[in-house]
């Protein structure tokens, strides 16, 4: 009888409410306003306020016939529930709905003539109550997808909290903590809701101590329970030459303090690790890791196999917390369209970022902050490689070891398809031996990457940062596509490069090449990326390298560079049939551990060299490196050379001591040769090893004949 009695109680106040809703005319409530309703557009959320005297809010839009509709409200503040009211612009009432418990509410998927219309945000209680507070409407196509809010929980009482970095070096470290409602305290917002930096200590290499700490530390009084995310920053190494630090992080609330969390960064790097509080006595530290920004995708592996379609929308919402770390977004995608992807905070601390997959799921585009002055995320002109289902990850920095947490909108949208080039026919004339075959093409004429041309070969890097990043591209005749040589015979243009040599530096930035269409080179070509400059950023990059051919993609490759400046290298082969295939790729080391792997079995079975005597060998795909070996006494001085003799070999050398540790390698002999040359003064007797390969080894694109050599040095 009593839970009958309860569901009676409800009915009637739900029709109370209904009838309450229908009592107020868009004009009516405008009035009381005392303005015109805010204007909605499609893809946009407003922040609005009810209180006791303001119990409702007015807003119009237009809508267009055969386009679903769908209004959402979400309340920001607990205990206010919210009501919603649709009618055309004369007061007709349309439509209508109410959440008593919940915080959303939605009027979903409704098919309106073309016209004004208005939407009204009520308390589900209507003129009764007093609760003030926030909520957020969107207006979007399509059948909306509403976020699970967690209601704001009340501030704690806290008597102290504190977090403390501790290292025992005198480099300069940085610690920084973002609370749950988005405040920030590190060394330039030294103070912020109710925390504050003790000091900033070795910063700048200046007045180092050994054994130094930072601490953010919370006066006493009410702070917010929820996610808190630390970060370390390792910005500047104040010992040569520079060396990791180990570090330590304590968090301690009302005198206890919690398992410490120690990590170990290298310089430039970034650790981010989290601490959720829900009262004094219960606080839960969650360790994390360096370089938050890497693209590691498989603790998603699960919601990436099992996207969320968006269909016809082109905004929806959801919430990126401890329990749901990334949302994945399905959406068709067409050759040569053109796309923007937002994703924006609507609350909480949540800093969030996007990565876009293609149909072979391999990383397209990604972003975190959009600019340097926002946290939300940003894929801007980002042209589809190829038709297919695309996936949008919408996730947080720091994605599963991060710790801001909070609702946010997504938002789809871009241009229509662009032209593609058409496939080609093999092509009847027969190349000259030794000579690469020409392909012929058709220029698209069509506008890609940021409005950039789209030619029969192109070529795009992008990344995240103020950091100068290069591209550099060989084509199949030994010509090099860079900086320094904008265009090249084969028809290659360096059509737009960014943030080089620091100059007008962008966040997002663009170095793009592209192949028109008067004639394309069959053969490979290699291609390579390299930080030139950090331009004053403190943490690495990430950049995304792609490669299309005539609209198909070939290379897709999300990477960080090398921080001391080495080359990573790629190829792709175009075949005189027309066909394509992608390389390995990697960072040239010049360290033959790395670049060859183990090749004591190959110096086993390796050619003996006889002083004084050339050698002819061959470089190519299928034999990437050869081994030689020579006899040597104490106190010989030696000269290897490996002379380039036919193809577009550039030579590489290693000098391998008897126990196979690397004594010396060259790249190239002198400024503008590309031979290779060591001089070495021999320390013991032994059987020395020689690997002759190629710019980039395993993973370069050069190829030919050769000639080495070992000669005594008089």
């Amino acid at each position: 009888m009593k839970e009958r009695l309860l569901i009676s109680r409800t009915r009637l106040f739900w029709a109370v409410g209904l009838a309450l809703l229908l009592t107020f005319t868009a004009v009516g409530l405008a009035a009381a306003q005392g303005g015109i309703p805010r204007r909605l557009t499609v893809g946009e959320s407003v922040s609005g306020t009810l209180s006791e005297q303001t119990f409702a809010q007015t807003y119009t839009f237009e809508a267009q016939s055969g386009t679903p509709i769908t209004i959402t409200a979400i309340s920001n503040t607990a205990g206010l529930t919210l009501a919603l009211t649709l009618t055309d612009a004369s007061g007709l009432p349309l439509a209508q709905n109410a959440n008593l418990t919940g915080a959303d509410v939605a009027l979903s998927n409704l098919s309106l003539p073309t016209g004004v219309y208005y939407v009204t945000v009520l308390r589900s209680s209507g003129a009764q109550g007093a609760v003030t507070g926030q909520f957020t409407l969107t207006l979007s196509t399509g059948v909306a997808v509403t976020p699970t809010l967690v209601p704001t929980t009340a501030p704690l009482t806290i008597n102290n909290m504190s977090v403390a970095l501790s290292w025992g070096t005198i480099d300069d470290l940085d610690l920084e903590v973002r609370d749950p409602v988005g405040n920030s305290v590190f060394f330039r917002n030294t103070a912020a809701g109710g925390a504050t930096l003790s000091g900033n200590v070795n910063n700048g290499c200046t007045n180092t101590v050994n054994n130094p700490t930072e601490t953010i530390r919370w006066a006493a009084g009410r702070v917010p329970a929820g996610s808190y995310e630390i970060l370390v920053y390792y910005n500047s190494a104040c010992r040569q030459p520079p060396a990791p630090v180990d570090f330590t992080v304590t968090v301690t609330v009302n005198g206890r303090a919690q398992t410490p969390i120690q990590g170990r960064l290298n310089l430039n790097e970034q650790y981010v690790a989290s601490f959720i509080l829900e009262s004094a006595d219960a606080v839960s530290v969650q360790t994390g890791g360096a370089n938050p920004l890497l693209l590691n995708l498989t603790p998603f592996a699960v919601q990436i196999s099992t996207p969320q379609p968006l269909g016809g929308r082109t905004s929806v919402q959801s919430r990126i917390d401890r329990n749901n770390q990334a949302d994945v977004w399905s959406f068709e995608g067409v050759a040569g369209q053109v796309v923007n992807i937002a994703m924006d905070a609507l609350d909480g601390s949540l800093d969030p970022q996007l990565i876009l997959l293609s149909p072979d799921r391999a990383v397209l585009a990604s972003n975190d902050d959009a600019n340097e002055n926002t946290r939300n995320a940003l894929i801007a002109s980002q042209i589809l490689p190829v038709n297919g289902s695309y996936l949008i990850v919408a996730s947080r920095f720091g994605k599963n070891i991060g710790g801001t947490e909070g609702n946010y909108i997504l938002t789809l949208s871009g241009t229509g398809g662009l032209a593609i080039s058409p496939t080609l026919a093999v092509p009847q004339a027969t190349p000259l031996p030794g000579q690469p075959a020409v392909l012929p093409t058709a220029d698209t004429g069509g506008v890609g990457l940021a409005g950039l041309p789209v030619g029969a070969l192109n070529v795009s890097l992008t990344w995240n940062s103020r950091a100068d990043v290069r591209l550099l591209i060989r084509d199949p005749e030994n010509r090099s596509l860079f900086s320094d040589n904008t265009t090249i015979g084969s028809g290659g243009i360096l059509a737009r490069q960014d943030n080089l040599n620091c100059a007008s530096p962008t966040t997002a930035p663009i170095t793009y090449a592209v192949w028109q269409a008067d004639r394309l080179l069959a053969g490979t070509y290699e291609v390579q990326v390299w930080l030139r400059n950090l331009c004053g950023e403190t943490l690495l990059p990430s950049y995304a390298l792609n490669v299309n051919v005539r609209g198909q993609p070939v290379l897709s490759v999300q990477e960080q560079p090398d921080l001391n400046g080495r080359l990573y290298v790629t190829t792709f082969t175009i075949n005189a049939d027309g066909s394509v295939s992608a390389g390995q790729g990697a960072i040239f080391f010049n360290e033959a551990a790395r670049d060859l792997g183990d090749i004591r079995d190959r110096a086993d079975v390796a050619e003996p060299l006889v002083y004084g005597r050339p050698t002819i060998g061959n470089i190519d795909a299928a034999n990437p490196f050869t081994v030689y070996t020579f006899q040597a006494r104490a106190g010989d001085r030696v000269r290897i050379s490996m002379r380039a003799t036919r193809g577009t070999l550039d030579p590489s050398l290693y000098l391998l001591d008897p126990s196979g540790a690397q004594l010396a390698f060259n790249d190239d002999a002198a400024a503008g040769d590309i031979n290779s040359q060591i001089d070495a003064v021999i320390a013991a007797d032994g059987r020395y090893t020689i690997v002759a390969t190629r710019f980039g080894a395993l993973t370069g694109g050069t190829s030919g004949s050769f000639e080495i050599a070992v000669s005594p040095i008089r």
